[in-house]
């Protein structure tokens, strides 16, 4: 894990501890939004594998576009995250 892929979890760990956001908030930003961009990842190898979008994926490659996608999902998880705290951040007491 590079230094950053090992920020993303810390990131998360720090947003889960909080004390500033509800605890609602806390399973949004730490657990549903990752979880969409994995079920969003899913969906997509489940799409190349079935021939619906992009390329298709060869017999035997899965590895490969696993590795391919698994950045994107990562990263995409990461931005929701980041978006939704600091939409979060914004609001008045």
């Amino acid at each position: 894990m590079t230094g950053e892929r090992l920020a993303l979890p810390v990131g998360w760990a720090i947003a889960y501890v909080s004390r500033r956001l509800s605890d609602r908030e806390t399973k949004v930003a730490v657990m549903v939004l990752p979880g969409l961009s994995v079920t969003a990842g899913v969906v997509w190898l489940w799409g190349r594998t079935a021939g619906r979008w992009g390329d298709p994926i060869p017999e035997g490659h899965m590895n490969e576009a696993l590795a391919q996608t698994w950045p994107w999902v990562l990263n995409g998880a990461a931005l929701a995250s980041a978006l939704f705290l600091v939409w979060r951040s914004q609001r008045t007491r």
